[in-house]
């Protein structure tokens, strides 16, 4: 099987498709939790890091506002509150500006 990282578009769109049938399917709410987070990190892939400049974001399931540092590969990194250092997907984040509408869940 093709890493992420190796896969184009068409690919990484299929993925999707299949995660998410498989998250349908799953038995336990854990399994079906592991199946979310690999859509986010095969969502992460379609997008472009170029595209997430330093400043507030939010980001999903977390209530706080992350202040992204930087970008490294499809992790955006920076602090969230009082921790050190936080890192999400880039998936996850959401310009700060968007809080009025609702994060997206993968779906």
């Amino acid at each position: 099987m093709k890493r992420y990282s190796e896969m184009n578009q068409e690919e990484l769109q299929e993925q999707i498709k299949l995660l998410k049938r498989e998250r349908r399917r799953a038995e336990f709410p854990s399994q079906a939790e592991m199946l979310e987070r690999k859509i986010w990190m095969v969502k992460a892939y379609l997008l472009s890091p170029e595209s997430f400049p330093p400043g507030q974001y939010e980001v999903e399931g977390h209530s706080e506002p992350f202040e992204l540092r930087y970008v490294n590969g499809v992790m955006a990194w920076g602090k969230m509150g009082d921790e050190d250092e936080a890192s999400f997907l880039l998936s996850m984040l959401k310009p700060k500006e968007a809080s009025s509408t609702a994060a997206e869940k993968p779906s």
